[in-house]
């Protein structure tokens, strides 16, 4: 599988406060995303209501929006739980 960051992804990732939050985020997607083969792999994370292909993990208050097309993933963003739907999908 493979994964893509956006450019408003990696934005996002610099701006995630408490250090120790982005740090686990950071050890999610550049250690453990690598090695799943599917999507489905991943049991926490969540299908979005309403879209076909889009799906949310949950990491404290904060969420990352993620695109599955085919057999690539595209992690599109990640912000506070307040404002994640304001601009994802």
């Amino acid at each position: 599988m493979e994964v893509v960051f956006t450019k408003t992804f990696l934005k996002d990732l610099a701006k995630v406060f408490p250090v120790k939050r982005r740090k686990e985020i950071e050890h999610f997607i550049f250690e453990e995303l690598q090695l799943v083969s599917s999507l489905e792999e991943i049991d926490f994370a969540e299908k979005m209501k309403g879209h076909k292909n889009f799906y949310k993990i949950r990491f404290g208050d904060y969420r990352m929006g993620i695109y599955r097309l085919e057999n690539r993933i595209e992690l599109k963003r990640v912000l506070h739980r307040k404002e994640i739907y304001k601009y994802f999908p």
